[in-house]
């Protein structure tokens, strides 16, 4: 399979090279112990400037001046953090169900909540192929799952909390159950330490996802800091339910640290997609506002960068720390990456269209990712004539070489905008740089093509239903 890199650097930790070269030899139980630890931090509806901390130090908006992050921020000092990241998909269904398979929603069939078109066997799940490269490490999923195709335990892991939704907390003590998931992070962590036992662990927070939820006087302390606050970043509520996620984050870096499991732990954590709002999730691209996520556009449901811009960091051993970076990564990379980290790049199957991040995090963001495509595909949620009123428009774009092409499948207005500079979408380059435009729009429908996916059936579609 043909895979499209630059600069890829060819560094190799000597640990991990190590336990390889063990693993290949039939050896990979005696190399147990010298395996690393995962924990993959997946917060809901987390725009790409939910903390403190700027995600690019010479852009103040990619951080908020209200939020107070430290834990997290903290995590992102000891690493990598990346100001063009992206959710695979601007609702939580389809970005959860591609992190665990390492492939697009559109390639999954996967949109909103309805069932995928298919998805690759259970044995190609991210645990699956980790387990069957060392079978030692013990897995668990404690939090929201929102897969109702298959189960954690479907998927390889050993424990977890089923077939989770977005359930709501009923103990005003412990908001959205942040505190409580990460108690059972906690216990896990300090089982697998006991037994000495390699461990991935998956922590997907409710927070902050409606309905929201935080400590009264958590709350009340926010509501003292309006100075604080911007335009966009104003409500107590949010901020503080936001600061309680941080501190079970807190928690779980801590457990790691008393177990002394820092040195030999990989932390990923990022979000299934952009902030809640609906408020203009039915309107054409055009007519959206600025919400939270600003200079972003836009929100969760639309594949705008507001709705699929996301925090993301990587730390851990061999990773150089305090490194921003804006080299574009997405969630479908994180499944490669952790194969790739534990010495496993073997088992990444051939469908598998992300790449891993190890030479870019190692290098401290001075390379670029190999992946199946040069480009990444996105495509909206669902469209409102199919699935009622939830979801948004039916949307596809293409990210490519710092440009952004952008097709409502409804009207069939198209989009080119230059995103490393216009953050907001609001300069449309289609008729400036049309060579460009239809580069682009080649790669996108040829990719929609192969993967299985008919634009023109679904535009056919809509239009029957507006008549109709």
């Amino acid at each position: 399979m043909k895979r499209f890199r630059s600069k890829v650097s060819k560094q190799v930790s000597a640990r991990l090279l190590a336990v390889l070269i063990l693993s290949c030899c039939g050896h990979a139980r005696a190399a147990a112990s010298e395996l690393p630890n995962f924990v993959l931090i997946l917060t809901d509806d987390m725009g790409w400037n939910g903390l403190s901390l700027p995600a690019d130090p010479e852009i103040p908006e990619s951080g908020s001046s209200y939020y107070q992050t430290p834990h997290t921020d903290r995590l992102a000092q000891s690493g990598i953090r990346f100001s063009r990241a992206y959710s695979p998909s601007s609702v939580c269904d389809p970005t959860r169900t591609s992190i665990q398979y390492g492939m697009t929603p559109t390639a999954l069939g996967k949109f909103a909540t309805v069932a995928p078109k298919s998805l690759p066997p259970p044995s190609d799940a991210m645990v699956s192929r980790l387990k069957a490269a060392f079978p030692d490490y013990k897995a668990a999923h404690f939090g929201k799952w929102h897969q109702r195709s298959r189960t954690p335990e479907d998927i390889g892991f050993d424990e977890s909390d089923g077939q989770t939704m977005n359930d709501q907390s009923k103990d005003p003590f412990d908001p959205k159950m942040s505190f409580s998931l990460a108690k059972k992070a906690n216990a896990f962590i300090e089982a697998q330490a006991k037994a000495e036992t390699p461990f991935f662990l998956q922590v997907s927070f409710y927070a902050n996802h409606l309905k929201y939820q935080a400590l009264p006087e958590t709350i009340a302390k926010y509501e003292t800091l309006s100075e604080r606050a911007t335009e966009y970043h104003n409500s107590p509520l949010w901020a503080a339910m936001n600061e309680n996620l941080d501190t079970a984050v807190g928690s779980i870096m801590e457990a790691l640290e008393e177990q002394g499991l820092s040195d030999n732990t990989y932390i990923i954590y990022t979000a299934d997609n952009g902030y809640e709002s609906k408020r203009d999730r039915l309107l054409p691209m055009s007519e959206r506002d600025f919400y939270k996520s600003y200079p972003l556009r836009s929100h969760k449901y639309v594949i705008s960068e507001g709705g699929i811009r996301v925090p993301f960091i990587v730390s851990g051993p061999g990773i150089p720390a305090g490194v921003s970076s804006r080299v574009p990564v997405v969630g479908w990379d994180i499944m490669p990456t952790v194969l790739d980290l534990a010495g496993a790049s073997e088992q990444i199957p051939d469908a598998v269209e992300g790449g891993s991040l190890r030479s870019l995090c190692f290098s401290g963001g001075n390379a670029e990712v190999e992946r199946r495509d040069p480009f990444m595909v996105f495509r909206s949620a669902m469209a409102r004539e199919e699935q009622g009123v939830f979801g948004g428009v039916l949307d596809v774009a293409i990210i490519q070489d710092g440009y952004k092409f952008y097709r409502e499948i409804e009207s069939g207005n198209e989009y080119l905008w230059a995103i490393e500079e216009d953050l907001g979408e609001s300069n449309n380059l289609i008729r400036v740089m049309p060579e460009l435009a239809e580069r682009l729009r080649k790669n996108m429908d040829a990719y929609c093509e192969r993967v299985g996916w008919d634009q023109k059936e679904r535009a056919k579609f809509l239009g029957r239903k507006k008549r109709g």
